[in-house]
């Protein structure tokens, strides 16, 4: 009986080691990035919710069109103008719409093409559009300097591997945030399907979204696909959802669609988006000294939002530093205060607080010295 008793009790011991060492091992699951390098950025506060590798330069592939097409977008007067394709960009190498020699097509028609079909033979004929590849490129590097990407430099504008062509999980985010502020570049990514009208020297063109995401949640905005050897698979996707705007970039990811979709998962079960001031908001009103009037209404000038942890929501505080009184005169839009944001005993935001009216002084002396100090 005894020895019974024992045998139990190592059995019971085993199962509670090993339930431990699932758990741990789910933990550790949740966490893991099963990509070379990972992102998760909320695109309308710039915040990093998760990473992995992230600042780390590595190929991209054609999310490398991300950066085409709204450098393209930016730099076009006339998206529907109609022009024939370079030579250049026939029978390139990798996805393609297969353009012909001396087919018309407009530049938006070409940018579904880049987008949608991942057409490399698009990105040239666009690049060619600016007059040659190698000046439009430099037209990309200079917008990734613009927006502080350091660890991004472009060699083409498809995305074919090279050895200076490259960039972080971070700084796509960046770039694909900074695309999605562009109508033009939302409407074209979150396109599902698109037809290409035939031309003299080729048939309709059936176009479908490679980011399978798109198909799947209504909230999914895009963006883009992409894969080579050395790039292996990468994805970047969007998901507008509660307030956010939820980035998630892959990079060299077998499992590109389940990771950005378990990411996007992840930052709407773990954080919210929370507005701590609102701008053009009325705060209080002050009193007024030497004046006809009694008091001044004050207000907040801009607003501030930013995604938090739900665990977290109550580490933060907002303060409003206001003065009880102020002394005639007062100008319209006068600083008079201060709002500002807590985060623990740190503080992460400050804005000045203005008035919403002028208001003069009716002291007598005050009136006697200002006609002095005017006349003479």
């Amino acid at each position: 009986m005894k020895n019974k008793v024992i045998v139990l009790i190592v059995l019971l011991l085993t199962m509670i080691l090993s339930i431990d060492k699932i758990m741990i091992r789910a933990e550790e699951i949740e966490v893991m990035a099963p990509a070379k390098a990972m992102v998760v950025l909320e695109g309308n506060s710039g915040e990093i919710l998760y990473s992995h590798n992230a600042n780390n330069s590595l190929p991209m592939a054609s999310t490398t069109k991300i950066v085409t097409a709204i450098v393209a977008i930016e730099n076009c007067d006339d998206l529907d103008k109609k022009f024939v394709v370079s030579d250049k960009s026939i029978g390139i190498e990798g996805t393609s719409i297969y353009l012909k020699q001396g087919e018309m097509l407009s530049m938006r028609e070409l940018l579904y093409g880049l987008i949608l079909a991942s057409g490399n033979d698009c990105a040239v004929a666009i690049a060619e559009y600016f007059g040659s590849e190698e000046g439009f490129v430099d037209m990309m590097n200079n917008l990734a300097q613009s927006l502080g990407c350091s660890n991004t430099h472009f060699d083409n504008p498809h995305g074919l591997d090279s050895d200076t062509h490259y960039t972080s999980a971070y700084d796509l985010a960046v770039m694909t945030a900074y695309a999605l502020d562009n109508q033009t570049f939302r409407d074209i990514v979150a396109t599902e399907r698109m037809v290409i009208e035939p031309t003299e020297q080729y048939q309709a063109r059936y176009l479908k979204h490679k980011n399978k995401l798109l198909f799947k949640y209504e909230n999914c905005i895009g963006v883009k696909t992409g894969f080579t050897d050395n790039a292996g698979r990468c994805l970047v996707n969007a998901h507008e959802e509660n307030g956010m705007q939820i980035i998630s970039v892959v990079l060299n990811c077998q499992p590109m669609f389940e990771e950005c979709e378990r990411l996007t998962q992840l930052a709407l079960d773990n954080y919210m988006m929370k507005t701590f001031v609102l701008p053009y908001n009325f705060v209080s009103n002050v009193h007024l000294q030497s004046s006809d009037k009694t008091e001044v209404g004050v207000i907040t000038i801009e607003g501030f939002s930013k995604p938090i942890l739900k665990s977290e929501e109550g580490l933060y505080r907002v303060k409003y530093n206001i003065p009880e009184t102020i002394v005639a005169p007062v100008e319209l839009n006068q600083e008079v205060g201060v709002v500002e944001v807590y985060y623990k005993d740190e503080l992460i935001y400050s804005s000045n607080l203005i008035t919403i009216e002028g208001a003069d002084n009716n002291d007598l002396k005050f009136l006697i010295d200002n006609i002095i100090d005017q006349w003479f």
